[in-house]
């Protein structure tokens, strides 16, 4: 009996050491696989779900995809650290859904930016839990969304309380849902019309879109507000957004206090001091958006990236970036941005001799635009700026007038002097620029200032006549702000 319990025993530990040496070759594999497989696209869709404990609603969302989907597609969910079972439920869908599971602290739209990283279709649906798709839905979205090649962004009409997409159904639950849709969506291209907004229950993207625009702004107060600023910079780019009129999606109403777990902060629930709070950072960031879109004129651009007299489409969200600016990737590695391009950085001390702190940009921004130039020494995890190798012509610089009371403030040698001139410039109802040869481009707001660091670069003062001369070029925009590696 001792010997066969020593057995026993024995047999235990080779078999757990046995599950573990299986369990690291499995791990080393798959992450060799993923490495493999990073940028690959297919010809289908991703489906990217974020969630936070509401397992009932993802579940049926999932068996509605799987139900009335017969275009070639992926789910993938990502969620944040649930605890109503959702992982478990997770586990058992592995074969049929990809899934992330970040933990609790994260927020929807870093979790949604992680599902935007993961996707792997040549479209891309971004879906609410609570909206529940019925039969012919993809196919009816697909077909607006491929009717123009200068469309870039879809959505559906439903039943849910999404103004312009909000449409009067004759029936009273889900279970009339799916009836109704096998006889409203069928193909209607005189229902297709162009709109200037959209709601994030139900987005359908092209890559290309995704790649122009980037992802979330994950600096925003709500999932809504970080929707509101991703669409406006679909529109900076030109890029046309239509409801698919002929495309009906049900949307469950039953939580429509919570989208994903996490509260709203819409006008149509939440309190007022959150939506004012959300309206309030939006305004700091972009200012007067309607002033802006129609100062901005869109046409074909014959060259990208470049700062033109015209009118022009923007190629992507880095062309309103500032030149000379230095930034860093997720991989650590630092470049400078040039007119329509970027540059490898090396060394530890910034051009001018004062230490210029990267911007952290998405590797989305950063592929927006070609390489060139070879780095010497890859700069990784370090505060040190970079030094700046000699551009082909002149870095142009940023400028401001002179205000009355300039005299009150020292000599702006350092960040610090100039960060406070600079707010104090903004404050008296001042403009700060980036000029370059014959031209000038205005930061959009004083946050735009601030997330590129103006303080960190010189800058140059002009009078009011020198700065009237110059023409106006497309403003300068902050980056979207990111917690993940993205």
């Amino acid at each position: 009996m001792k010997r066969l319990n020593m057995q026993r025993k024995h047999s235990k530990r080779l078999g757990k050491k046995g599950y573990w040496s299986g369990y690291k070759r499995g791990q080393e594999q798959g992450n060799r696989l993923g490495q493999a497989s990073f940028g690959k696209v297919f010809e289908g869709v991703s489906i990217i779900i974020p969630s936070c404990n509401q397992l009932q609603q993802l579940r049926t969302c999932i068996h509605r995809i799987e139900e009335n989907t017969s275009h070639p597609h992926e789910i993938i969910v990502v969620d944040c650290g649930s605890t109503d079972g959702t992982s478990t439920y997770l586990l058992r869908k592995s074969i049929a859904v990809r899934y992330a599971l970040l933990k609790k602290d994260a927020q929807m739209i870093g979790s949604l930016n992680q599902g935007l990283m993961m996707a792997k279709g040549t479209t891309i649906v971004v879906l609410d839990q609570n909206s529940m798709v019925t039969p012919g839905w993809l196919d009816r979205l697909l077909g607006c969304l491929h009717s123009d090649p200068r469309m870039g962004v879809v959505g559906p009409v439903t039943n849910g309380p999404f103004k312009e997409q909000q449409i009067e159904v004759p029936y009273m639950n889900e279970n009339g849902a799916r009836q109704f849709a096998m006889t409203f969506n069928v193909p209607k291209p005189d229902a297709w019309r162009e709109t200037e907004r959209l709601a994030g229950f139900c987005l359908l993207l092209r890559r290309e879109t995704l790649k122009k625009t980037g992802y979330w702004d994950e600096g925003c107060h709500s999932i809504e507000e970080a929707h509101a600023d991703w669409l406006l910079r679909v529109r900076l780019l030109g890029i046309r957004m239509a409801i698919a009129g002929d495309a009906f999606i049900h949307y469950e109403e039953r939580d429509r206090d919570t989208v994903c777990g996490f509260p709203l902060t819409t006008e149509t629930s939440g309190s007022m001091e959150e939506s004012s709070r959300n309206r309030s950072f939006f305004v700091q960031k972009w200012g007067d958006a309607d002033k802006l879109l129609h100062n901005l004129k869109f046409s074909t651009a014959e060259t990208d990236g470049q700062i033109s007299t015209g009118k022009e489409t923007h190629v992507s969200a880095a062309s309103f970036y500032p030149i000379g600016a230095v930034v860093q990737g997720p991989s650590g590695v630092v470049f400078r941005l040039e007119p329509g391009r970027r540059r490898y950085l090396h060394g530890v001390s910034a051009a001018g001799g004062e230490n210029v702190r990267p911007v952290r940009l998405s590797q989305l921004d950063l592929l927006a635009l070609p390489l060139v130039g070879k780095p010497e020494v890859t700069v990784s995890g370090s505060t040190d700026a970079p030094v700046a190798e000699s551009p082909e012509e002149p870095l142009p610089v940023l400028a401001a007038p002179e205000l009355g009371n300039m005299s009150m403030l020292p000599t702006l040698h350092i960040p610090a002097q100039r960060r406070r001139w600079i707010e104090l410039l903004y404050a008296e109802g001042g403009q700060l620029y980036q000029i370059g040869n014959g031209w000038k481009r205005p930061f959009l707001t004083l946050y735009a200032v601030m997330s590129w660091r103006a303080e960190d670069y010189p800058i140059q003062f002009l009078s009011s006549e020198e700065l009237s001369t110059l023409p106006e070029k497309q403003p300068i925009i902050a980056p979207p702000v990111l917690h993940g590696h993205l």
